[in-house]
């Protein structure tokens, strides 16, 4: 699953709600799929079920409950989703790339403040690449990035 296209859908679902941090899957289903119209309610179904077995969203008292801040993500106006670009694996995109979204995605710290503090870590470091300093960076910076570091090894 494309986590950053599942973030941004959460955090639609989740603006719509005023004043809410959570939601019901019933509740995500009609701010995506009936007032967005983003996707099927079996997609959005899809997408509650995979987000929680990611580990983006968890259930507490039967509600679904961002991992992460949703006012960290941003949502562009025109922002479209296909099933088959949710549905795939996120793969594709460079390292890096991913790093900082998941980076900015926490809140920590944005993705020019990640860059700039990779930078001055590398300063010096003669053989060492940009994503092995993010992911020593970002661990200081008291952020998860376990799922990556098995990419790099």
């Amino acid at each position: 699953m494309n986590k950053e296209m599942a973030r941004r859908l959460i955090a639609i679902a989740i603006s719509g709600r005023r004043g809410a941090n959570s939601l019901t899957k019933a509740e995500m289903v009609k701010e995506i799929a009936f007032k967005r119209h983003l996707l099927s309610t079996e997609d959005v179904e899809r997408l509650c079920d995979e987000s929680l077995k990611e580990g983006l969203l968890a259930e507490k008292e039967g509600r679904l409950v961002p991992n992460f801040t949703v006012s960290g993500i941003s949502v562009p106006l025109d922002f479209s989703v296909s099933v088959q670009d949710l549905f795939s694996a996120d793969l594709d995109r460079p390292l890096s790339d991913r790093l900082l979204d998941y980076a900015a995605s926490t809140g920590k710290v944005s993705k020019k403040e990640a860059i700039r503090m990779a930078g001055d870590f590398l300063h010096g470091m003669s053989y060492m690449d940009f994503e092995t300093a993010l992911l020593a960076v970002l661990t200081d910076a008291g952020i998860d990035v376990s799922e990556f570091v098995k990419e790099i090894i």
